[in-house]
């Protein structure tokens, strides 16, 4: 599920990227008729920016989620190394 949810947020920051390029296009060349109204302009604007910041956000979740089993894994190796009830001695301080 992740892989998909990575997969997903990366297209949709391609997609929003495509359509602000469109909006943009429209304001230098409106001839071409990209986008018929401004009302539609102001929409899909908004709708890029929430699907950037949504896609950003997902991409760190899920990149926060590695690297937390990331050390997970790394602590259980840690303690399958020092062997079963033992514990790693104490820190002095001085």
């Amino acid at each position: 599920m992740r892989a998909f949810r990575t997969i997903f947020s990366h297209l949709s920051i391609i997609f929003a990227g495509v359509f602000l390029t469109l909006v943009i296009l429209n304001q230098y060349n409106p001839s071409m008729g990209f986008l018929t109204s401004t009302a539609s302009s102001v929409f899909i604007v908004l709708f890029c920016l929430w699907v950037i910041a949504l896609s950003v956000a997902t991409i760190a979740d899920n990149r926060h989620h590695a690297n937390l089993m990331r050390q997970r894994a790394e602590e259980k190796a840690h303690e399958k190394k020092l062997g079963p009830g033992r514990q790693q001695p104490p820190v002095r301080k001085r």
